[in-house]
Formats: structure tokens, sequence, C-alpha cells
């Protein structure tokens, strides 16, 4: 019990109010990033899903930076190379400072898009600040087995912090120690994994993909339970999701379950909170909660600049909530829309001009 006591006065003193994620009626739900949460985003291909786990894990070392806290950040990026990863970073850096895009296309110079003298100069003026910042991230580019993720997160965590443990009599009757709990010498720090995406792990010998996913979200879980550790899971839908007859069946009504989740279902199982990304207009819908997507014969259509971010699990509170996005994807920015029912002409407008 006072234990207990001492978290609620903990709780008084703001230290569970996580860390920032950019957005704020989704917050209401989720409470921005917790320490010793498990967060699956899962989403088809296309959708942003890499985006949006980017633009939450900027946001929450951004603000752990502005107020001392300390942050480690391990980033598996087994989907996107270490080159395009940097370009889509670049962009986000440049958009929130200057409010302009210049595309990680035109940064890498893909097929006719180059730089214009005054981009280079602003990308030259940034690139100390991406380097500083890819620099205090632990970068994996290569899949590794569930097995070796394991060994290394509790390497990695061991020693900045204590063990408890207590002894027992083994069946050969002889004294045994075994583990209780871990405390980190530092209760402010945040110790953050992120993996893009778990389906490109590497396959343990003689495992299935399915065997596959299992253990490394069985480890995600123990970790997360022993290390107090966060953790960012991307995860790809069935392409079934976008399936013609289901999309007619459903139409605008269309969201992602548990049931879309690729290969496993065991990290949704596993998850705190699991967040669904669909991008309607690639599924071709006219509208999507509520919102002007693609209707024919109507000027204010959001088109590709829309998302549905579902939460369609949640052990920290409400679930089956979905909200409206605002997405920049060039730029690797997204915005709470106002709700459907709120939205004018003059607001899709400006968010169709943003």
């Amino acid at each position: 019990m006072t234990q207990f006591k001492q978290r609620i006065q903990q709780g008084l003193s703001g230290e569970y109010t996580g860390l920032a994620n950019g957005f704020d009626r989704i917050n209401k739900y989720i409470y921005n990033t917790q320490r010793g949460c498990f967060t699956l985003l899962g989403g088809l291909s296309g959708s942003s899903k890499t985006t949006l786990c980017d633009f939450i894990i900027l946001n929450g070392i951004q603000d752990a930076k502005a107020k001392g806290i300390p942050i480690n950040v391990t980033y598996y990026s087994w989907e996107i190379d270490e080159f395009s990863k940097k370009a889509n970073w670049l962009s986000i850096l440049i958009y929130n400072k200057y409010d302009r895009v210049i595309s990680p296309q035109t940064i890498k110079g893909l097929g006719s898009s180059r730089l214009t003298s005054e981009e280079l100069e602003i990308v030259n003026s940034e690139l100390p600040e991406l380097e500083d910042l890819f620099s205090k991230i632990t970068w994996f580019w290569t899949p590794q087995n569930p097995t070796g993720l394991y060994h290394h997160w509790w390497s990695t965590m061991k020693d900045k912090g204590t063990f408890v443990t207590e002894s027992y009599i083994d069946e050969n009757n002889e004294t045994k120690e075994k583990i209780i709990s871990w405390t980190n010498n530092n209760l402010d720090e945040y110790n953050m994994v992120v993996i893009d995406h778990i389906l490109l792990s590497k396959l343990e010998r003689g495992f299935t993909t399915k065997q596959n996913i299992d253990k490394l979200s069985e480890y995600i879980v123990a970790c997360r339970n022993m290390f107090n550790m966060t953790f960012f899971v991307v995860q790809q839908f069935n392409q079934s999701l976008s399936n013609i007859e289901r999309v007619k069946f459903r139409g605008v009504s269309l969201e992602p379950e548990m049931g879309d989740f690729r290969d496993s279902v065991n990290p949704y199982i596993d998850a705190d909170i699991v967040m669904g990304l669909l991008n309607p207009a690639k599924m071709q819908l006219e509208t999507s909660l509520g919102y002007n997507i693609n209707v024919e014969g109507n000027p204010y259509n959001l088109k590709y600049k829309f998302r549905l971010l579902k939460i369609i699990k949640n052990r920290l509170g409400q679930d089956n909530i979905s909200i409206g996005l605002y997405t920049k994807p060039e730029a690797g920015y997204f915005e709470e829309l106002p709700k459907s029912a709120e939205m004018t002409s003059e607001d899709y407008t400006r968010y169709l001009n943003k």
C-alpha cells in the first residue's frame, strides 16, 4: 500500500504527464507517450504509418529535451535505409522551423528534382541539428532475430539499475537466486525502442513468420515489464482490408479491426495501445468519418491529405475512438482536424491550401 500511495503522489506531482506526441484530442485517451507502454501501430502499405510513428517519436524527443528529461531511443529501421530516413527527418525539421516543404525526393535529387540555391542553403543550415538528432539515437538498419534483440535490450538495461532477487530451493535441493524486480537508477529516464516493421524481423531457426512475431512480442512484453521500457512497433495490415467487396460492404464506416493485423494478432493482444491508420482516398472512399474525401462534384475534398486514425485497443482508457487527421506526408506532418460536423468550407479550403 505504501508503494501505491507513492505512485499517487507521483501522479499529483506530474510525473506521469508523459512526453508530447504532437496531438491534443488523442491524448484525452492515451495520455501522451508514457514510460513502460507498448504501442502497436498498424496500417496498409502507403498509409503513412512510418511517417506517423516518426512524427510521434520526434515530438517526444524534442519534448524530453525541452523538459530536461533523459531519453534513450533505439530505432530498428528495417524498411527504410539510412539515407532515406535522414532525408525524411530533414524535411520534418525544415517544415517545423520554416513552414516550408522541401521534400525528401528533392533533397535526394530523385529524377529531375533538384534543390534550388535557396533550398540548399536551408538544408545545409539544418544539417547540424539533423546530425545531432541522429547521434542521440542508436540505429539498426539490418533485421535481427527476436533472441538477438532480447539479449541486446537486456544487456543495455541491466547496468542502468538495480535488481531485487530472492533465494529459492530448486528441484535438486540447491539454493538459487531469482530476479523479482528491477529499479532504474534514474527514474525520470525514458528508454524507448522503435521497430519498423515487426514482420521484417529475422527468422529464428525453424520458426514460421507467425512464431517469430509471437516470440518477439513475448520478449517486448518481458522487457516492458522488467525494465519499464517504452515500445513503438509498426505492423502491416492484411491487404484484405482494402478488398473491394469489404469496402463496398462497409463503405464509409470502414475502419481497422484486430483481425486486420497481418500474420499474427499476438502483438495486438500483448500491446497496451493499438492504433490503426487508414488512407481512405487510396481505398477510393468518397467520405470517411463524415469528412469529404472524394465526393464527385464537391470542390471541398481532402483526398490524400486525410488519414483516419483509430484507437482500436487502449488499456489506459477509452478505445474504439476514430479521429480525422490532416497530413502533409512529404513534410512528415500531421494535425488533428476539427470534428467533421464542425468543418466549414473555409476549413476545407485552409487545409487544402496548407
